[in-house]
């Protein structure tokens, strides 16, 4: 194992870049014969075996290294689950599962890749940054060859001319493939976003809810000062000590956008209204974003300990306040919306709307320069499995005929939803031991069961496909997770996507093994160094002016900034190419 992998891999972490495009005809000599594996005499092959090409007789086994999830005592091991248990008992498979332990991911993965031990398949979550390092480096091997035979319905789906940005995405300049990916068929869910406490607002109005936009929701910057000053007034007078009325990162503010977007700059890429790659937070409306977010701090509107609470993850803010009802703006899920928050047996009737980014119109920011909000886009090669080099030919080839079943229709439901009658639902015993003995899906359609309908005591995640590769759809609510009828998902994300996701960097560029070497580490120094400096301005630790903003910004540039953006541009014009 080549020490430069090693050393990349624990540099990049978590990074989300993405491989993309190219063609999958790409012959390889070292395929050409594996991939006539078949019986000898397709007459004695099943219907399913003889269009796979393959014979199913014999029993494999194959190790998949596989992120672990909250199983709610359902099982420890994912190869238990029951869609997964289907398709390995359908293709006559065994499988082995490598599951770290929750936090330890990173770790864990990498150090598999620096002894040289590697499973059959790997869950590409935590592969770091650029597959095509791992390629390179001769770990994980290029499954475009073997595509258009073994897995004809996930080629006939890339290839399809509705599905180029899925294309786009996956496949790298040079036509690789890397990953049998997790696709989303319609544009998927904005997950989590900014909320705020609406019956704070209506206890302080009586009702008369009134923003100086003239919306029924906030829109602009105004409209927040207006709620914001309406629920400093409302903690003021409740008595509790630790209050919040906008919770803001340790940094200062949001890499995935949120209030940036309504300065009209992203977090740290987004695409300018000239088409050019930027850095956010070195952009000159950054400077404006700070001088706004330091009168909110001096006016209390701010979580006054928001620098100090590094522990608090974007999206799970100090949950004393959320929780306790003594905040009133936040990073949240969906599932946090409309009064499920609330504690009537305590008093407290807390009512959740989703927010929209604050409009900056004082300095000509309207919707159209707010479609910056990280968008993730329909697929990403850090979703789903890649093989490595470990694994043999007709273990590649069995896995690869397998998976391609949840490419098509009726495979998408059962990854999506779980298994049905016809799929011999009662058989399972995971399945069985919670009553579900018509599954969780009713045969051909897209309905759950009446029994997992109703039951919230079932939780549904361990029950389908959800960590597997395949077709995807935004989640199907069940009866119970409906609010006087509305799906919260789907409202949340329609707020949060408000202004669209054209000023977004998409999540197929892709760096060149080159472009990731530079940028991991000029990312990390910059990030770092602003990450100090913002929280340091908003709370006037540092002073901010405009000499001294452009300090900042020269600094970053010295960094390292000019070059990381000159590589993305680098990358996004070849996304383009590819999207073409």
């Amino acid at each position: 194992m080549k020490k430069k992998v090693i050393a990349m891999l624990l540099a990049i972490g978590m990074a989300t870049s993405l491989s993309a495009c190219g063609g999958s005809e790409e012959s390889d000599t070292n395929v050409n014969a594996s991939t006539d594996i078949a019986s000898s005499d397709d007459s004695t092959l099943s219907e399913e075996e003889a269009a796979a090409g393959i014979d199913l007789s014999e029993n494999l086994t194959i190790s998949l290294w596989q992120i672990t999830d909250d199983y709610h005592g359902l099982y420890t091991d994912y190869a238990e689950n029951p869609v997964m248990n289907w398709m390995a008992e359908k293709f006559n498979i065994t499988l082995e599962l490598q599951q770290p332990p929750m936090g330890s991911e990173s770790e864990q993965i990498n150090l598999m890749f620096g002894t040289g031990d590697y499973t059959d398949f790997v869950s590409t979550t935590y592969c770091g940054g650029d597959l095509g390092m791992l390629y390179e480096d001769d770990v994980i091997r290029d499954l475009a060859p073997y595509l258009e035979r073994h897995m004809p319905n996930y080629y006939a789906y890339l290839n399809a001319e509705e599905n180029k940005d899925v294309k786009a995405a996956l496949y790298d300049d040079e036509g690789h493939l890397f990953t049998i990916a997790i696709v989303n068929c319609e544009e998927p869910y904005t997950w989590g976003g900014l909320m705020y406490r609406k019956d704070i607002l209506e206890t302080m109005t009586e009702g008369n809810i009134a923003f100086p936009s003239g919306e029924e929701e906030p829109v602009t910057i105004e409209d927040w000062e207006y709620m914001l000053d309406l629920m400093k007034t409302y903690f003021e007078a409740s008595g509790m000590t630790d209050t919040a009325c906008l919770i803001l990162p340790s940094t200062g503010y949001f890499s995935s956008g949120e209030l940036l977007a309504g300065f009209g700059i992203g977090g740290t890429t987004y695409i300018d209204e000239e088409g050019n790659v930027q850095c956010g937070i070195a952009s000159d409306n950054m400077y404006n974003y700070l001088v706004k977010m330091k009168e909110w701090y001096e006016a209390g509107y701010i979580y006054q300990d928001f620098a100090s609470r590094t522990q608090d993850v974007f999206y799970l803010p100090n949950t004393a306040l959320t929780y306790g009802g003594a905040a009133g703006i936040w990073y949240g899920f969906a599932s946090q919306l409309g009064s499920t928050m609330s504690l009537p047996e305590y008093g407290l009737n807390i009512q959740m709307e989703p927010l929209s980014a604050p409009l900056d119109t004082e300095h000509g920011i309207t919707g159209e320069e707010a479609g910056a909000l990280l968008y993730s886009g329909r697929a990403s090669v850090n979703s789903g499995w890649a093989a490595t080099t470990a694994c043999g030919e007709e273990e590649l080839i069995r896995m690869m005929t397998a998976l391609d079943t949840f490419y098509t229709d009726e495979g998408r439901l059962i990854k999506q939803m779980g298994l049905s009658t016809a799929e011999d639902a009662a058989g399972n015993p995971i399945l069985q031991g919670l009553g579900l003995t018509e599954g969780t899906r009713i045969t051909g359609t897209s309905e759950w069961t009446d029994k997992l309908n109703n039951d919230s005591s079932i939780d549904k995640g361990p029950l389908i496909g959800l960590r597997m590769p395949g077709l995807s759809e935004n989640d199907k609510p069940r009866a119970f997770e409906l609010a006087d009828g509305v799906d919260l998902n789907e409202y949340g994300s329609q707020v949060w996507s408000k202004y669209g996701t054209d000023r977004v960097l998409p999540s197929g560029v892709t760096d060149t093994v080159t472009e990731t070497n530079y940028n991991s580490t000029a990312f990390t120094n910059i990030t770092d160094y602003a990450n100090s400096m913002i929280p340091q301005f908003i709370t006037g630790k540092a002073e901010l002016t405009e000499e001294s903003f452009q300090a900042y910004v020269d600094q970053m540039y010295a960094l390292g900034l000019q070059e990381y953006l000159d590589n993305k541009a680098a990358a996004y014009e070849r996304y383009l190419g590819r999207m073409n």
